[in-house]
């Protein structure tokens, strides 16, 4: 019990060193007189508190990877286009493969919540596993086409090597989750992990669809 108590400390540090981070950024913001990401990086920030919201809104704790992984995804994406990083090649390539890494844990979480708690579906880990990159992938073709448009106004590299190399990234990062996934439901501490999250998620949104 110390050792995960121990763990969720400072993981709940890092979360608050990304937070302070991204406040950071909203100050260089207003400095460089970029306002369209003065917006974004308030967005930013709205969504890295998102689960400080949920639980005192809903009543909903989101796991403390999620957390984690919901602050790193932003720093990296707001500090990117602060700062111009992705002009780099080799940045932009990170920050792809965490956020593949955040997608593939939230859907990989979500589909085991669901196969716990409704009914309605019931599916083999390895199954889980596979739809889970397949979720990944999904989202990472979505996200080439959200660039192609040029929708947020971010300079991105468009190159066909440069495409290959994020799809690579988001397949390799939904596999890795994966295993990582099916490996921690044989151990049973996936659901230790989620146990606390699935249970709300059961009482606010499964059994109240259900009525």
């Amino acid at each position: 019990m110390k050792d995960k108590t121990t763990i969720l400390k400072k993981c709940f540090t890092w979360s608050c060193i990304l937070r302070l981070v991204m406040i950071i950024s909203l100050i260089l913001a207003f400095w460089r007189k970029d306002y369209t990401w003065v917006v974004g990086t308030f967005i930013g920030i709205f969504i890295s508190f998102l689960p400080s919201i949920l639980k005192r809104d809903t009543r909903i704790t989101l796991p403390w990877i999620l957390d984690f992984l919901i602050a790193l995804v932003t720093i990296l994406h707001v500090g990117g286009r602060l700062l111009d990083y992705y002009y780099n090649t080799e940045y932009a390539l990170i920050t792809r493969f965490f956020i593949s890494v955040f997608v593939a844990f939230l859907s990989f979480t979500l589909i085991y919540i669901l196969d716990i708690y409704w009914d309605g579906l019931k599916m083999d880990k390895y199954a889980m596993a596979f739809v889970a990159v397949i979720v990944t992938m999904a989202i990472g073709v979505i996200l080439e086409f959200v660039k192609f448009l040029n929708v947020t106004g971010t300079y991105y590299v468009k190159t066909n090597q440069v495409l290959m190399l994020n799809l690579t990234a988001d397949t390799v990062a939904g596999i890795i989750i994966a295993l990582i996934g099916v490996t921690l439901i044989k151990r049973g501490e996936f659901y230790e992990i989620t146990e606390e999250f699935g249970k709300q998620i059961d009482k606010v949104v499964i059994k109240r669809g259900n009525k």
